[in-house]
């Protein structure tokens, strides 16, 4: 068997054991160690295993990750999530869908300070289905705009995805998450659009009584600890001011004064927020590590030079390369979950697309809003799977159909990235010059 061989049959052992539901951390790692092994030997496997968990662990660029983990875990903890629904659906009051829009908007928010889709979307099941329910909204359609807002936690910075992208490709965090800046809240007024348009049906969403001017004022200046927080991060990041692991750790630490100050963050809240964050991390890392011994495996494999060879032999444009790359993951991510697909897929798919001249700061914005697509479509949709969890009165088939006309609106955004390119790259070229 020849290694190119050896290295699709790898990639397919390992999708089978993904399929058959065991932890991506343990798939990657078996199939990375066990090709090493059969390729290099014993003692070159060990040394690149070895080297692995040392290098992940004491990487500086991966120290970002457990601080935004924090900086999430504290500000779901203080209830910002909520206050920023509430101040949303004043603004939005009195218009037909006003509460839909007001939980796209509002996970929208909370998806810059928190950076997971998984959060966002639980944080928001939580406050505003109970609501919506109330209101006299259909629950389909209810359930649809929370999970379709949740996407937006992994592309408006700060992202986990994106770190770990970063992280892979060895790209700037920094730029990334410029690039993804302008495509998130696209993204978001496309959520938008799609809520409005299916809100002139009355018995998905009934009219709401208008708020006054002045509520709708001060609803503008209430969750002001959010605004706070993205100033301090992202705001301080784009500056120049602090690095994202500097900006990370001094937005947690604010999250932290901001939530005992106002009183919403007890002592047991914040140790309890600790303690998920460490978890969460931990079980990142061990998947970062085994992607790092999958991705060496894959590179002694020769797997990416030899499919850019083929693809080039075959006379393949660049144009047309990206459109499989992008069917692929529109196909995988029906079946996998996020996190597993994009540490499985760019080790493979990076090098031909550098190979045919694309930026890979662009494709890391691409591949969080076709993984955003999967988060959202039957039948392994995350998103619809957390919210289902926490309101098991739902009928599954009944989110599937109502959450495929947001379906349209990342579609909109990847035909955007390809027609217009700057759509991700104009701000980073600003900043970084």
């Amino acid at each position: 068997m020849s290694a190119f061989t050896f290295g699709l049959s790898g990639i397919a052992a390992m999708l089978v054991l993904m399929f058959l539901r065991q932890p991506i951390w343990l798939a990657l790692s078996l199939i990375g160690v066990g090709g090493n092994l059969i390729l290099n030997g014993i003692g070159p496997s060990k040394f690149i295993s070895g080297t692995a968990v040392f290098d992940v662990s004491s990487g500086y660029g991966l120290s970002v990750l457990p601080l935004f983990i924090l900086l999430g875990e504290v500000a779901s903890g203080s209830r910002m999530s909520a206050e920023l629904f509430a101040a949303a659906r004043t603004i939005m009051s009195g218009t037909r869908g006003g509460l839909g829009v007001a939980t796209v908007a509002a996970s929208g928010a909370f998806g810059a300070i928190c950076g997971s889709s998984l959060a966002t979307a639980s944080s928001m099941t939580r406050i505003a289905l109970p609501e919506m329910t109330r209101a006299g909204y259909n629950p389909a359609y209810a359930a649809s705009t929370i999970a379709a807002g949740g996407t937006l936690g992994i592309l408006i910075p700060p992202s986990i995805i994106l770190v770990l992208y970063a992280s892979i490709s060895e790209t700037s965090i920094a730029r990334l998450f410029a690039a993804s800046l302008i495509p998130g809240i696209f993204l978001m007024l496309l959520y938008i659009v799609v809520t409005k348009i299916l809100a002139r049906r009355e018995d998905l969403a009934p009219l709401e009584e208008p708020a006054t001017f002045g509520e709708r004022l001060a609803a503008l200046l209430k969750p002001w600890q959010f605004f706070l927080l993205f100033l301090v991060t992202i705001g301080g990041i784009y500056a120049g001011i602090f690095s994202p692991t500097e900006a990370a750790s001094i937005g947690a630490f604010t999250a932290i004064l901001i939530g005992i100050a106002r009183g919403t963050l007890s002592i047991a809240g914040l140790v309890h927020a600790m303690k998920a964050s460490v978890l969460i991390s931990c079980a990142l890392l061990m998947i970062v590590i085994g992607a790092t011994i999958f991705a060496n495996f894959v590179v002694q494999t020769r797997l990416p030079d030899n499919l850019l060879k083929l693809a080039l032999d075959a006379g393949l444009s660049g144009w047309m390369v990206m459109a499989i790359i992008v069917l692929i993951y529109l196909v995988l991510g029906c079946f996998l979950e996020a996190l597993g697909m994009v540490l499985i897929t760019v080790p493979v798919f990076l090098p031909i697309i550098i190979g045919y001249g694309f930026d890979p700061i662009w494709f890391g914005v691409l591949v969080v809003v076709l993984v955003e697509v999967g988060l959202i479509s039957p039948p392994v949709g995350m998103n619809l799977f957390i919210i289902r969890a926490q309101a098991p009165e739902l009928k599954m088939m009944a989110i599937y159909r109502g959450i495929l006309p947001f379906l349209a609106a990342p579609i909109v955004l990847i035909i955007l990235l390809f027609v217009f390119p700057a759509l991700a790259l104009w701000l980073p070229r600003v900043l970084y010059q």
